[in-house]
């Protein structure tokens, strides 16, 4: 993999983790999701006037991702009301890349060669060894552990959509769409299906820098990775980008005092490793 993509991928893992950072930290993770993805939408709003529009063969990919975002994101607040971030994080994040190794192939007409294969897994192996990351391998949490599957779930179908819809059609162009389209598209599916949860103005305004904070960090987050699954192949772009898991659990033990054995340092070890190894390999 080219050096320029690599980091440029790898700094998309950084801004990735800061907004689930700020995410986990928020008090009303529903209602914060809402307020970030809307702000994002109306700050891009403007670019629909000057972006390439979509050829008409992307659109199928942009409404399917646009509905799958929607259970990702739902998901994903679930899984952190209902376990740390240095435990959900890495399976939400990890299982993806592992699944997607195998479906390359078929869905995304892409052939890996060994070498690939071996980064990858062995990156994957070190994401997933997290689960156990406090040493305890008979003390899962099964809710955290169900939401973060869904989790993963979901964003193995909106990488194989997204890849395919940034090869049909300009990369920048159906990024920005998506994006302005994004918050209006969670917002009222939130409004419908989740009457409970009302976003007001006051909260938008008490939580203004974090929420305008994770809007940019999150609508960047994802330009490397989609760039990248138009230029290189898809498995290795997707395994890389999840070494935000180690970023994550860093932070989940050095500022909210989550716990990491011995088990923890080794499965580290390993996502350099296989980091290094798809820098290598591409």
């Amino acid at each position: 993999m080219e050096t320029l993509l690599f980091f440029f991928i790898l700094s998309g893992a950084f801004c990735h983790v800061a907004w689930n950072i700020l995410l986990k930290n928020s008090i009303d993770k529903i209602l914060f999701t809402r307020s970030f993805t809307l702000i994002g939408s109306i700050i891009l709003l403007p670019l629909l006037f000057f972006i390439e529009p979509l050829p008409h063969s992307a659109y199928p990919y942009l409404f399917l991702t646009l509905f799958i975002h929607v259970f990702y994101k739902f998901f994903l607040c679930k899984t952190y009301d209902n376990s740390g971030l240095s435990y959900g994080y890495p399976i939400a994040r990890g299982s993806p890349s592992l699944i997607i190794l195998f479906l390359t192939p078929y869905f995304l007409d892409q052939e890996l060669n060994i070498q690939n294969k071996f980064s990858i897994i062995v990156l994957c192996a070190g994401i997933l060894l997290l689960i156990f990351s406090e040493g305890k391998f008979k003390k899962i949490n099964f809710k955290g552990l169900s939401y973060s599957l869904l989790v993963a779930l979901t964003i193995t179908l909106y990488t194989i959509v997204d890849s395919l819809g940034a090869r049909a059609s300009n990369v920048v162009s159906y990024l920005f769409t998506y994006f302005i389209l994004d918050g209006f598209a969670f917002n009222l599916m939130s409004f419908v299906f989740l009457k409970k949860s009302y976003l007001t103005f006051n909260f938008i305004k008490n939580h203004f820098n974090s929420i305008f904070f994770a809007s940019i960090l999150s609508i960047y987050s994802y330009f490397p990775a989609v760039y990248g699954f138009s230029v290189s192949n898809v498995a290795s772009v997707a395994a890389l980008r999840e070494v935000s898991i180690l970023f994550a659990s860093i932070y989940g033990v050095f500022f909210l005092k989550e716990k990491m054995g011995l088990v923890g340092f080794f499965s580290s070890l390993l996502i350099f490793a296989g980091a290094f190894l798809i820098k290598v390999y591409g």
